[in-house]
């Protein structure tokens, strides 16, 4: 198979195993998901659950111990979160207090 149609059938965006630690705590524990075309999902759970280590790691923000995130078929784990930004993905941040205007 071709790297080119490898690529065309990769999801969107594909997080495998990711495991994030700080110090003792584990925010995430082998979490995986795929994105794919014309798909639109929801993260929700609790407080401390782990959904903005997810999007962290997603994003770039933060490196998993374990894991890897893929946009394309791309393993994009470890580049910076402006080398994430110009292949497609971004995170905003909800607090609207970041602007006076």
């Amino acid at each position: 198979m071709t790297a080119a149609r490898k690529e065309r059938q990769a999801p969107p965006l594909a997080v495998r195993s990711a495991t994030l630690r700080f110090g003792g705590v584990t925010a995430l524990d082998d979490v995986s998901i795929e994105v794919r075309e014309d798909e639109l999902l929801a993260i929700i759970g609790p407080n401390g659950a782990g959904k903005t280590s997810f999007l962290n790691v997603t994003a770039g923000f933060y490196r998993p111990q374990q894991g890897c995130v893929e946009l394309i078929g791309q393993d994009v784990t470890g580049l910076r979160v402006d080398q994430i930004a110009r292949r497609g993905l971004a995170r905003t941040f909800q607090g609207t207090h970041l602007f006076g205007g």
